[in-house]
């Protein structure tokens, strides 16, 4: 006896929104070290360490890195924090 494998309902997918995500931009500082940066990385985003190096290592060499990639409402709290902290930072939708 054949199988019949029915046709996927694609029509259920087609109207599905995705979430626009967001950046968080974190910028060079020279004015704080670099220990400071990556203590501020590992408690406002919970980075471990080694990412938060990875990323304070790519500001520091190429003027910006991003540190996160997040729902709008987070990309906003965080850079928030951020610029709290001391740091220079933005949001942009990607």
């Amino acid at each position: 006896m054949p199988i019949t494998i029915a046709p996927p309902q694609i029509e259920k997918f087609m109207h599905v929104s995705l979430e626009r995500m967001y950046q968080v931009i974190l910028f060079n500082d020279d004015i704080h070290d670099c220990d400071y940066v990556i203590e501020c990385l590992m408690a406002i985003f919970k980075h471990p360490l080694g990412l938060a190096v990875k990323i304070m290592l790519e500001a520091h060499e190429l003027g910006r890195a991003i540190a996160e990639v997040e729902s709008k409402e987070l990309a906003i709290q965080h850079t928030a924090a951020l610029i709290r902290a001391g740091l220079g930072a933005k949001a942009e939708e990607i």
